[in-house]
């Protein structure tokens, strides 16, 4: 004689089908979210490299420019620092351009927050 299988719990197998369309319903939405952001997020690395920060050091004799994709545009030095010792406008140069690329990482990690939690933000995804 065959056995009963009991480990289904009394569910039926049949009517599942809902759950499974409302399963592919929700990936469908997540991957168009997915392809969503990742446009955004193209567009706006592309914006991010048109961006300028600056910073200076020295009380702004020195300053220096760097592009949202963190390089460095320009660096100006000040005449006033003409007789200035080389190492101290180095060390100046230093501050100033570490000031801006940092501005610019913080920017850039605002930024993409933002943009992921417009995305995602509303998502439970049971974690």
């Amino acid at each position: 004689m065959a056995k009963k299988i009991r480990g289904l719990g009394g569910r039926s197998l049949k009517g599942s089908g809902g759950k499974k369309n409302d399963i592919m319903k929700l990936m469908q939405e997540a991957q168009k979210t997915q392809e969503l952001m990742e446009q955004e997020m193209k567009k706006f690395e592309n914006e991010l490299s048109l961006k300028d920060f600056e910073a200076t050091s020295g009380g702004g004799v020195v300053k220096v420019i760097v592009s949202g994709d963190l390089r460095i545009k320009d660096i100006e030095v000040s005449d006033e620092l003409e007789d200035e010792e080389f190492e101290i406008i180095k060390d100046m140069i230093i501050a100033a351009a570490n000031e801006a690329l940092e501005k610019a990482k913080k920017f850039k990690e605002e930024e993409t927050e933002k943009i992921s939690q417009k995305y995602l933000g509303g998502l439970n995804l049971g974690l």
